[in-house]
């Protein structure tokens, strides 16, 4: 290489210089800014350029609010049951034999004295006739005694008996008037038992149930629990046995209507009253026993049905109803948050009564038009300010 074409020294640092100072810009820009950033931090975090302490300001909570209204004056009570016939028996037998012929099976409909079925009971027949010659044999043994005596007494106008044997005759007249009564009483005690020979409907009803076959031995009066030989049902009316729980218990009366709903009838209420009631609270449950009655002309509804009576109550003052989500459950009991007229926060204690899941009654506790907090926060403490506002829900 010549001399002319080496490199100036002098530029060539020079050049190097500007390129390196040209490099580093960038990042030194990027460190000033950093050491500002930090220095403005620090100045707000530790106050130092005013060593003054600075005030703390807690922000005034926003709680959302509901307003204490009562509810409506008719409220609705809902109680299930089961449907039971308005009369129910089971029908055994009076005569011990052998079942001659049943008449009617089961979801007959059934007349009051209407036949069900027959007993071949020849013994009860052989002891009636045995007490009807009994009572012919006492009969005639009476008239012998009459005659008897009427002779005897017409001898003794004649002189031709004593008196004593008038009496014993008259005696045995009377014994033989007590005989033929005794044997009258032993013929109709056989036809009675006779007569049950033929099971008869008690009522009109229908017959749910049939526990006999021809040629069945069944025994009078058996003290088998199964031994019966039909189940009569009157659905005709149906009733519904409720437990009224005590809180309601006085707003029910006699001829009181209601509304019977069943699940295979969705929509369709069937119209009730109020038959009677218990007239006390069970002392177990604190319920009062109410019975209502169903007309059931045209045997839509079936006994053993698992139904809802629907009740509507006129209530003299209402309670107040407030969502669930106002309560404040703690060890001390159930509070609400109420918010004052300066908007401060006043924990009340209430008394609730019954649950509806997403309300509940306030019976005492609160008035009407207060303004209660919803869903309250930890934050809801008493005598905090608040900022209210309307709940959306």
């Amino acid at each position: 290489m010549t001399p002319s074409e080496n490199p100036n020294p002098s530029k060539l640092r020079t050049t190097i210089r500007q390129r390196i100072r040209q490099a580093f810009k960038p990042i030194a820009t990027v460190i000033v800014l950093l050491l500002v950033l930090v220095t403005i931090g620090l100045v707000n975090r530790y106050g130092i350029t005013n060593n003054a302490p600075r005030p703390t300001v807690t922000p005034m909570p926003t709680v959302a609010f509901v307003t204490a209204m009562r509810a409506k004056p008719e409220s609705e009570l809902v109680l299930p049951g089961t449907l039971q016939p308005v009369r129910e028996t089971q029908i055994y037998a009076r005569a011990s034999g052998y079942v001659k012929q049943w008449n009617v099976d089961i979801g007959a409909e059934v007349r009051e004295g209407q036949l069900l079925l027959t007993i071949d009971s020849p013994e009860v027949d052989q002891n009636l006739a045995h007490a009807e010659a009994a009572l012919a044999s006492a009969r005639a043994n009476l008239q012998i005694a009459t005659t008897t005596l009427k002779r005897s007494k017409e001898l003794l106008t004649k002189k031709f008996l004593s008196q004593q044997i008038v009496d014993e005759q008259e005696a045995q007249m009377q014994a033989r008037i007590a005989d033929v009564h005794a044997n009258e009483a032993d013929v109709r005690r056989y036809r009675e038992s006779q007569a049950f020979e033929r099971v008869t409907a008690p009522f009109a009803g229908r017959i749910t149930y049939r526990n006999v076959e021809k040629g069945q031995l069944v025994t009078a009066n058996s003290p088998d629990p199964n031994g019966w030989l039909y189940r009569l049902s009157s659905t005709n009316p149906l009733r519904l046995f409720v437990n009224v729980p005590q809180s309601q218990a006085r707003f029910i009366h006699d001829d009181m209507p209601v509304s019977i709903y069943l699940s295979e009838y969705p929509g369709r209420a069937f119209t009730a009253q109020v038959a009677r009631s218990a007239g006390a609270l069970d002392p177990g449950s604190k319920t009062l026993l109410t019975e209502v009655r169903i007309p059931n002309d045209q045997h839509v509804l079936t006994s053993g049905s698992y139904a809802e009576a629907h009740f509507t109550l006129k209530l003299d003052n209402p309670v107040i109803m407030l969502p669930s989500n106002t309560l404040i459950v703690r060890a001390d009991g159930t509070k609400v948050a109420v918010v004052d007229q300066s908007n401060h926060i006043q924990l009340k204690p209430v008394t609730t009564g019954r649950d509806f899941g997403t309300t509940i009654e306030i019976i005492t506790g609160l008035n009407e038009n207060e303004r209660i907090v919803a869903n309250p926060s930890d934050s809801v403490r008493d005598g905090v300010i608040v900022n209210p506002v309307p709940s959306k829900n």
